[in-house]
């Protein structure tokens, strides 16, 4: 299952929501970096090869100690990202060797990724091309203005609430990047790429607890989660 998948893992992004001077994926949680925890549950899991992650120049050599303490012998670059998050992508995929045909793309600040959920995302890939982890809609979301009026109370029906990891033949993506050339910035996600260049998506099951740490409640509830996961380890 692993032959020729790829993951990467964006962490360059500042947030500034997080409201830290060190980069939100380095911040800790029960006891780790939240990006150690999403290379870990990679590095474990059968269906990656190799692991890229992608950082801002300041953090590279942090992050390599860590690959190097934790042992983990996935990772085979450490890359500087861009401007955008689509080109901080790019960077990634371009320091994968060429044997990766599949990539998986991962956030760094989503530490509460299971190795089920990667397989999953990678064996639907495999079938449909490309595919997105998510979660049915299950809450009613209204579209405003930037005076905070309500412009429209859009249908939930059919929408999706879209996480990581997401997956997608390589070549697809090539191709996608190269037709989207400078407007990489215009792109929420990483399948976005590909729709807009006509590419098929497929939606899975996500997982609820799988979340993106965006402020410091965030950290909380994934400091949480993963305490949990220890405890019910240890029980059984």
């Amino acid at each position: 299952m692993r032959s020729g998948v790829g993951a990467v893992v964006p962490a360059a992004g500042r947030g500034e929501r997080f409201g830290s001077l060190v980069a939100k994926a380095l911040a800790r949680v029960a006891g780790k970096p939240l990006i150690l925890h999403c290379l870990q549950a990679l590095q474990k899991s059968p269906a990656i090869r190799w692991i890229v992650v992608v950082v801002r120049p300041t953090d590279q050599a942090h992050v390599r100690r860590l690959v190097r303490r934790h042992r983990l012998t996935k990772v085979s670059g450490v890359v500087t990202g861009g401007s955008s998050r689509a080109q901080s992508v790019a960077h990634g995929i371009a320091a994968l060797p060429p044997q990766a045909r599949w990539v998986v793309v991962h956030d760094g600040v989503r530490p509460c990724v299971t190795q089920q959920l990667i397989e999953q995302v990678v064996r639907h890939a495999k079938r449909h091309g490309a595919v997105a982890s998510g979660l049915p809609a299950s809450v009613t979301v209204k579209a405003v203005d930037p005076q905070q009026h309500v412009r429209l109370t859009l249908d939930r029906e059919g929408l999706w609430l879209i996480q990581t990891p997401q997956a997608f033949r390589r070549d697809w993506m090539a191709d996608a990047l190269v037709r989207a050339n400078h407007g990489l910035e215009q792109f929420p996600d990483d399948v976005a790429i590909l729709e807009w260049a006509g590419f098929p998506v497929q939606m899975v099951p996500g997982d609820p607890l799988n979340i993106k740490v965006t402020t410091r409640e965030d950290l909380m509830l994934a400091e949480a989660i993963l305490k949990r996961r220890v405890q019910k380890s240890e029980i059984r």
